[in-house]
């Protein structure tokens, strides 16, 4: 009987240390990478109203597009200021970004000012 429960409690054991070496594999593996920013300086040309905030089309200096998202959320978590602006004011905006298969680029604001 003795024997029966000292094979048991090593079983649980190595039950237990595989069980963590497991687990630390999959946090590895499953933690992204790190995403890049970027900034854009331009006119806005379009605004697209939402729910927290708004979608600003602003074109930079060479007349590309960018899809810049000022949101009250995103900003606050950034320790940002939410700020309504309007079309044809210039602003830099800057943050996490990702480009769609027409290379247009929508940029999740961290910080918005106005420039002059």
């Amino acid at each position: 009987m003795k024997n029966l429960f000292i094979s048991i409690g090593l079983l649980v054991a190595i039950g237990a240390v595989i069980s963590c070496n497991n687990q630390k594999n999959v946090t590895a593996s499953t933690q992204t990478a790190e995403q890049k920013e970027m900034e854009v300086t331009g006119e806005i040309v379009k605004i697209e109203n939402g729910k927290d905030g708004y979608m600003a089309t602003v074109n930079d200096k060479n007349g590309k597009p960018h899809i810049v998202t000022i949101s009250i959320i995103n900003l606050q978590k950034s320790g940002g200021t939410f700020k309504r602006f309007e079309v044809g004011q210039k602003i830099k905006a800057g943050g996490p970004f990702w480009k769609d298969d027409s290379s247009t680029t929508y940029i999740t604001a961290k910080n918005v000012e106005a420039v002059k």
